[in-house]
Parts: structure tokens; sequence; C-alpha cells
């Protein structure tokens, strides 16, 4: 069945590199702690081996001789260093956001993240309580790219996966979305679309919602496609 011929009913984000751009804070968070142990990392290590991935992966990857308490102590500096790192907005994300609410479009979220990050992000931006369903790395056994974490924000749902519509913007994220069947909108350049991407923006800005009928919108994306969508009662 076509996207244009599928009315989906949620919206899952992804949280960093979608909601806010945390980038910097996480690469700089991962280099200096692995910079002081004498284990520098590459652009393409972090591209691969730290965006989108939970941390216990990473830190696995990047220290595989480490014994597993070595490796909870490293992953837990890290952390210490990105928990509370206030990180600016993508933009037009809290417009959009507002439309979900204003249109009554369920949505979630979908992170790698751990429950104190995620509270400080969601509470810098206003969005505290606003999502439906939150799917940390602490609520699957499989993290991102295996399609766990999509299946299981979709069943909280009480939908499929293929009926909500996901915002990635890390390789292993959109292959996690596309494994589960959603269609992914990747938020960066075009190289997402070979991982599984449906169509990508560079941000939020520029999608609007039209009402078509009575419990459905259309929501548009600029030179992209225009998508069907619920509204609950």
């Amino acid at each position: 069945m076509s996207a244009a011929s599928t009315r989906f009913s949620a919206v899952l984000f992804d949280m960093d590199g979608v909601l806010v751009h945390s980038k910097p804070v996480v690469e700089k968070s991962w280099r200096t702690v692995a910079e002081s142990l004498g284990r520098p990392i590459s652009d393409p290590e972090m591209h691969e081996l730290v965006h989108g991935r939970p941390g216990s992966y990473t830190v696995n990857a990047l220290f595989p001789n480490a014994s597993a308490e070595e490796q909870r102590q490293i992953h837990r500096r890290v952390e210490v260093l990105e928990e509370r790192s206030p990180c600016a907005s993508i933009a037009g994300v809290e417009k959009l956001i507002q439309s979900l609410v204003e249109y009554r479009i369920r949505f979630g979220l979908v992170t790698s993240g751990w429950q104190g990050r995620i509270e400080f992000v969601l509470q810098s931006l206003g969005l505290a309580g606003r999502f439906e369903v939150i799917v940390s790395r602490d609520d699957v056994s499989r993290g991102k790219p295996d399609p766990e974490p999509y299946l299981r924000a979709a069943s909280l749902l009480g939908l499929s996966a293929s009926e909500t519509i996901v915002y990635e913007d890390s390789l292993s994220g959109v292959r996690s979305a596309a494994g589960a069947g959603a269609y992914c909108v990747g938020i960066g350049g075009e190289e997402l679309l070979a991982s599984g991407a449906r169509t990508t923006v560079q941000d939020f800005t520029g999608i609007t919602f039209q009402p078509r009928s009575p419990g459905e919108v259309v929501k548009r994306f600029p030179a992209g496609p225009e998508l069907r969508m619920a509204c609950s009662r």
C-alpha cells in the first residue's frame, strides 16, 4: 500500500538530533572521556558507533577489552557530562508539536537516552508530560538499529508500526524505524534515504497541516509527500 493511500495514526520522535541539537554535546562528551583513556574517536567512528546507538553498545565497541565494571564506569562518566548539558531545539519542532496537539494527533518519543537526560530535555523544551508514550533504552532488550524500540512504541499505542510516521536523524535510528515498518522521515541529508528513510527534511520548518475531513488532516512536507493523518477523538 502506498503512503498516499495510507492513513497514519501517530507520530514518533527520536530525541537527540530530532528534538534538540545534541550532536556537539554528545561528541564532546564521548571524545573527552575516550581521549582521557588514550582512545581518540575518529569522525567515521563517531558517525557509526556513537550517534543513534545505545551507550552500552558504544562503550563496548570503543573499549572491547575493558571489564564489564570498567565499561559501566566509562559509560557513567559520559552520561554525567551529557545529562544536564543544554541544547537548542531543532527549528520548528515546538510549532509542529503544537499542531499535533491542536489536531489531536497522537505522538510519542523513542530514544536511546536514559530517564535523567529525557526529563532534562523535555523540561527545557516545555514538553514534559506531553508525549503519550516514551520508550527509552531501559525499555528494550535490543536498541537501535534493531526495530524493537519502534515496535514497542507502536504496541504501547495499540498500533502497528506501519501506522506511524517516525522522525530520525541517525543511520541506526532510520534503520530501526524502517525495519519496524514505519514511514521514516530523515532529519538531515539524502544519505539517510539509503538506510530506509522515505523522504528527508533539514528541520521542521515548512511542514504544514491541512484539515481534509472530520477526523483527518493532511501533513505536507516542503517539496515532498502529502500524508494523511487520523485525528483521535
